[in-house]
């Protein structure tokens, strides 16, 4: 009976630990590196712009994340992802960007749906965005939904054919628990199982979008139509992609 009765605790203990690691898992975000690379030089290349390669300066990499015990070195990963991104993302209310004000560059953002780490979706889902300019070159920026073609997935577009020098790019696969309130229909893309909302994020770098700025030259902007269209002139009739027509509809707002 002693045996049992031991073999039942060291069961029960097991249980118990897997229960809380479960439980962690929901509770806090997680980032996971992934390489992006080849499905987004696919499509710069097309249009003449020079490949990203991988990021490594501190201020332009996003940090992985995957427990609260994890030691950061200048951006502190938790803080950024748990209190500064996932509320957005999730749209669970006010945040902060005192870890996010460290990073530079423009961000692409993917939101996830069915789980998946695809770059394929979300480069397809960034390069949608080109509809949402109307055939005309991006105008000049001053700020997240100023002007106001200048929405979450406009921005993204921009990021994905950033047209600056020794351009460099860092993505994450980001989970963030939902809000308390989630409620099906309200926007957010949680994943299958309903346990995280989901998202890939990209940082490219240098800075693609600055304040009072154009983010393309009038010959960039015609090499990008013509590679997405196949016409050589300014005007395209391509339409939005199918990642952007079925994709949930999200509110625009600066990520970051």
């Amino acid at each position: 009976m002693a045996h049992f009765t031991f073999v039942s605790l060291i069961s029960l203990s097991l249980l118990v630990g897997q229960a809380i690691a479960q439980q962690d898992a929901v509770a806090n975000p997680k980032a996971e590196k992934l390489d992006c690379l080849e499905m987004m030089n696919a499509l710069r290349t097309a249009a003449g712009l020079d490949k990203f390669k991988d990021a490594s300066k501190v201020t332009q990499v996003l940090p992985a994340y995957g427990n609260a015990a994890q030691r950061d070195v200048e951006v502190a990963a938790e803080t950024l992802w748990k209190n500064e991104i996932c509320p957005k993302v999730t749209g669970a209310g006010s945040s902060t960007t005192g870890e996010a004000a460290k990073l530079t560059g423009t961000y692409a953002y993917y939101p996830v749906a069915d789980d998946k780490k695809d770059c394929n979706a979300a480069v397809e889902y960034w390069k949608g965005g080109f509809s949402l300019f109307n055939n005309e070159i991006p105008p000049t920026y001053e700020s997240a939904n100023n002007p106001s073609v200048y929405s979450d997935r406009a921005v993204s577009f921009v990021a994905l054919y950033n047209p600056q020098p020794e351009p460099v790019v860092s993505c994450v696969f980001l989970q963030c628990p939902p809000p308390s309130d989630t409620t099906p229909g309200d926007g957010r893309r949680l994943s299958s199982a309903s346990t995280t909302v989901d998202a890939i994020i990209c940082l490219t770098n240098p800075a693609a979008l600055n304040a009072s700025a154009a983010p393309f030259k009038e010959d960039e902007w015609n090499k990008i139509v013509q590679a997405i269209s196949g016409n050589s002139g300014g005007a395209s009739s391509v339409g939005p992609s199918v990642a952007l027509v079925s994709a949930v509809a999200i509110s625009a707002f600066a990520l970051f």
